[in-house]
Formats: structure tokens, sequence, C-alpha cells
């Protein structure tokens, strides 16, 4: 009897296991044939066990399946107005504009309003603080306009949160800027058919070779980014 249920065990493990493993290669296989994948140096594995690209990547396959021609930039590094660089989540382009997309990896109930400082996350009870992703994201459009110069009003700032967020109270008044929870991307995406066209197929594409140098960093140049902002938020 003993001996039956521990090749009984062995069994559901190993079926347990498989499904497991099937699953992670189904998956893996959808992250090397997406955008995100493609564009980036980072494994599958590495991707989802890092909150903040998992975040993106996750974001990334909701604007895949939109109905847009689009190009998607990841990570792109761009000079800023110091002569240092200033790091952008991604930019979706497609005939409809330049969409400048800040991701945000927040949970509990999210407060905030496009003339504050900062925003608030309420999380079990606590409070925790961070910049204004609006004017986070006009930064980089500011700075993005300045390299590529094609006009303050083909520019769309989408400041996206995980699902685990619940945006309870945030309020928007600028034209093109829009904050959208997880769950209200999809609709979104397809909501952009009904604009106008403002990019041309070319124009698009020379965005699209200008901006690409920036994805492409070593490692070392991310580090020095990465500490360079530890140090600016320590002043």
């Amino acid at each position: 009897m003993y001996e039956e249920m521990i090749a009984l065990l062995i069994i559901v493990c190993i079926i347990v296991w498989t499904v497991v493993l099937i699953k992670y290669l189904h998956e893996n296989k959808k992250y090397k044939n997406s955008s995100y994948g493609k564009q980036s140096s980072k494994s599958f594995w590495k991707t989802i066990s890092n909150q903040g690209a998992r975040g993106e990547y996750r974001t990334s396959l909701v604007i895949d399946d939109a109905p847009l021609k689009d190009k998607m930039i990841f990570n792109c590094y761009i000079p800023n107005r110091n002569g240092d660089k200033t790091e952008i989540d991604m930019i979706m382009l497609c005939n409809k504009g330049i969409y400048v997309i800040e991701n945000k990896n927040y949970s509990g109930w999210i407060f905030g309003d496009e003339k504050s400082k900062n925003w608030c996350e309420t999380l079990k009870g606590k409070k925790y603080f961070f910049y204004n992703p609006i004017k986070q994201n006009k930064s980089h459009i500011k700075n993005l306009e300045k390299m590529l110069k094609v006009g303050d009003e083909k520019y769309i700032s989408l400041i996206t949160f995980n699902a685990n967020a619940n945006l309870k109270k945030v309020s928007t008044e600028s034209q093109n800027v829009y904050v959208i929870g997880y769950n209200k991307l999809k609709q979104f995406m397809k909501d952009q058919l009904d604009k106008s066209d403002v990019l041309t197929d070319e124009q698009i594409e020379e965005i699209y070779q200008k901006l690409l140098p920036g994805t492409q960093l070593s490692d070392a140049e991310k580090q020095e980014h990465i500490e360079r902002i530890r140090k600016t938020y320590k002043k």
C-alpha cells in the first residue's frame, strides 16, 4: 500500500511538472514573438522575474493586440536638457501619433491629479508617495520633441498602471494626456482608431530609426544611468 502511494505521488509530480514545463515553453515562445521580446536583451525568465520589466511586457502584449499598424520602442534612452540621458519605458509609433508610455507598477488605491507634485499609493492602510507620472512623461515628451522636431501636437502622453492598481481618484486636464488602468487599456487602444492620422508611414520609419540606437546601450551605460538617478534622488 505504501509503495503504491509513493508511486502515485511520483506520477502526480511528473504530471504537474510536465504541465508547468509545457506552460513555460508556451509563454517563452510567446515572449520571443512579442515586440518586447524581439527588442529586449533580457530572457523571458529575467523579464518575468523583474517587477518593472514584467509590467512593461504585459502592457506591451495588450498594445501588440491592438488593431493599429505600429512600431514599438522599449526602454529608450534619449538626451535630456542636462546633457545626460533619460529613459522612456515605451514609445508606440503609429499613424495616430507618438504615444509616450510611462508604465507604473503600483498596487492598492492610487490618488493624483495633473498639477500635484506627487501622487499617493494607499496600500494596506499605509500611504506611499511617488513623483507625478504626468509631469514625468511631460518631461520625456519635451526631450523627445527637442530631438525629433515633429510638432508637439503629435504626442500622446499615456500613463498605464498594472492590474493590481485601483485608480481611485485620478484626474487629467490637458488634451492628449491619459491615465489608464490595465483592465481598460485594451478598449483605449481600440478607441484610437477613431482618431485622424497625423503621421505617414515614412515619418514613422524615420522616427523609429532615430530612436532605435537609444535602446542599444551597454549594461555598463545603463548601470551608470541608474547610479546617476539614485544620486539625484538622494540630494
